[in-house]
C-alpha cells in the first residue's frame, strides 16, 4: 500500500489533493492511504512519519514550514519521496538542499499533477524492491540500501552506519547478512558487513568505505575481495 501525507495549512488544499492521489492510484491499480497535516509541527510529531513514502509538502505554513520540516526529516533519516506543493515556486528550487523529488506549483491541476506524480509512484516502486526495514527503539525507519555504507556488529546491536548519520537497532550479523547479502554486501571480517557500491579503495588489511577505513580479517579478505571484483564488473 501506498503511504501517502498531505501537509498544507489550508484544508481545501489538503482536501483538493487527497482526491487527486485517490484518484490517480485508482486508475493505477495502487491501494492508498492519505494523512492530512496541518503544518509541518504536525507531522514531525506523528508517529507514522517514518512510514510515508510520498510527502506532498506546502513550504509556507506557520509553525514549522515545509522546508524546516523537510530538513528535519532528511535530519532523522526518513527517505520519502518529498514533492512541494507551493505558490512559491521561486523557492522550490532550494528542494535539492533536502533531496526533494519535485514541485507542483498552486493552483494545482490534475493533468499536471497526474504526470508528475506517475513519476513519483515509479519512483517509490523502484525503491520498494531494495528497501531495508529497521525496527529501532523510538520505532521504526525504512531507507533504501543505497544508503547504507556498512553494518557494524557488536554483541547483539547491530550499527547501521548511513551517509545521514548512525541507527541502531537490536539483532545478529547473521540476520542482516541474509537481508543484504542478496543486495550487494559482504564481510570483511566479523563485525562489518558493507555495501560494495560505498567501497573507494583497498590498502593493505584495509577497506576503505567513505571516511572510514576498516580492518579486513584473514579469514574473510578473499570472499571479501572476490565479491568485491564481481560487483565492479556488474
Amino acid at each position: 500500500m501506498l503511504e501517502v501525507a498531505i501537509v498544507d495549512d489550508e484544508e481545501d488544499v489538503r482536501a483538493e489533493l487527497g482526491q487527486m492521489v485517490r484518484r490517480f492510484c485508482a486508475q493505477e491499480g495502487e491501494r492508498v492511504c492519505v494523512c492530512e497535516y496541518a503544518d509541518g509541527s504536525e507531522l514531525l510529531d506523528a508517529n507514522g512519519a517514518q512510514a510515508h513514502d510520498v510527502i506532498l509538502l506546502d513550504i509556507e505554513m506557520a509553525q514549522v514550514d515545509g522546508m524546516d520540516a523537510a530538513h528535519e526529516l532528511r535530519r532523522r533519516g526518513v527517505g520519502a519521496q518529498i514533492v512541494f506543493v507551493t505558490n512559491m515556486a521561486q523557492y522550490a528550487i532550494r528542494g535539492y538542499e533536502v533531496g526533494a523529488f519535485d514541485f507542483v506549483v498552486k493552483p494545482v491541476e490534475y493533468p499536471v499533477f497526474a504526470f508528475k506524480f506517475k513519476r513519483v509512484l515509479e519512483a517509490v516502486r523502484a525503491r520498494r524492491r531494495d528497501l531495508v526495514t529497521l525496527e529501532t527503539k523510538d520505532g521504526f525507519v525504512r531507507l533504501g540500501a543505497a544508503d547504507i555504507l556498512y553494518v557494524e556488529v557488536r554483541g547483539h546491536k547491530l550499527t547501521y552506519h548511513t551517509a545521514r548519520g548512525p541507527i541502531e537497532i537490536w539483532g545478529t550479523m547473521k540476520a542482516a547478512t541474509a537481508e543484504l547479502g542478496p543486495l550487494g554486501f559482504a564481510a570483511c571480517n566479523a563485525c562489518y558487513l558493507v555495501n560494495l557500491d560505498h567501497v573507494t579503495g583497498l590498502s593493505g588489511e584495509y577497506v576503505r568505505v567513505g571516511e572510514e577505513s576498516l580492518k579486513m580479517s584473514r579469514g574473510k579478505s578473499r570472499d571479501f575481495v572476490d565479491a568485491l571484483t564481481r560487483s565492479m564488473g556488474r
